[in-house]
């Protein structure tokens, strides 16, 4: 899992819960840039949580400020999947 997969999967993420076609960069702050709100911040976690086999605590998405926040977040959160 690269930066740049996680960042296209977080910006698919927040576009559908914001329902927007704007340009998502990872500067944006998720509140007063993009306008995420608590719906906007479960759909994004359990999004990220379903596609990479991750956790990531309710502590950790709410600390979340920014779209580069979120990536550096996935890429530190513990995975679930197993090697089999």
């Amino acid at each position: 899992m690269d930066r740049n997969e996680i960042y296209q999967t977080v910006s698919e993420i927040l576009s559908r819960s914001l329902l927007t076609t704007k340009k998502i960069n990872e500067k944006d702050r998720l509140i007063d840039d993009l306008g995420l709100d608590s719906i906007g911040f479960v759909e994004l976690g359990t999004g990220l949580e379903e596609k990479y086999l991750i956790d990531i605590s309710d502590e950790v998405l709410e600390s979340l400020l920014t779209v580069e926040m979120v990536i550096d977040a996935v890429l530190a959160a513990p995975s679930y999947a197993t090697v089999d």
